[in-house]
Formats: C-alpha cells, structure tokens, sequence
C-alpha cells in the first residue's frame, strides 16, 4: 500500500468520523465558543477552526506513522524469515556437496 492510498480520504468516512478525529475537549470548547455571544465567538471561532484542523492533521499524521510502522514491521519480520530459510537451504547444500565430493 503505497503513501497516497493511506492519504486518501474517503468523503462519506471523513463526515462520519469528523467528530472521532478530534478530541471531545475541543468539541466540547466548540460547543461553548458557539453559545458565546456574537463579538467573543468571531473573536474566537477561527481560533477553534484552526485547532480542530491541526488535531485532524496530526491525528491522520499519526495513523499513516503507524500503519506506516507497522508495515516496516511485517516487512521486517518477512525478511528474517526469508534470511533463515536461505541460511537452512545454504546449508543443506553444503552438506549434498560435502557428500557427492565423498564419492
């Protein structure tokens, strides 16, 4: 899977989970800048807006990290894999050589 499919943002996913992507004390923070009165939220409104963006983008940051990790951890994990059954495969032919040299 490559970086720009983990980018890509399915449009009906991101309106349903908007609300999962920022922590409950800024949605809660929001609800009360919305029941301020109209000079103290425009004051403050873009403040909020700007806030819930930057924990959107760290939270999708986060989540390409770790599946990102966890890949890098698979891959890993094949190659030690694959190490061992060359290691196994170079051995057993070490000893095939050692025994058609014998005869």
């Amino acid at each position: 899977m490559s970086l720009a499919t983990c980018s890509t943002v399915d449009p009906v996913e991101s309106t349903e989970s908007a609300t999962d992507d920022v922590p409950s004390e800024l949605i809660a923070l929001q609800a009360r800048i919305q029941a301020q009165p109209a000079s103290v939220r425009a004051e403050l409104e873009p403040l909020i807006e700007g806030a819930l963006e930057q924990a959107k983008f760290r939270r999708n940051v986060l989540t390409i990290a770790r599946d990102a990790l966890q890949r890098f951890r698979t891959d890993l994990a094949m190659a030690e894999f694959d190490l061992h059954a060359t290691r196994r495969e170079r051995e057993a032919l070490k000893q095939k050589l050692k025994q058609t040299s014998r005869i």
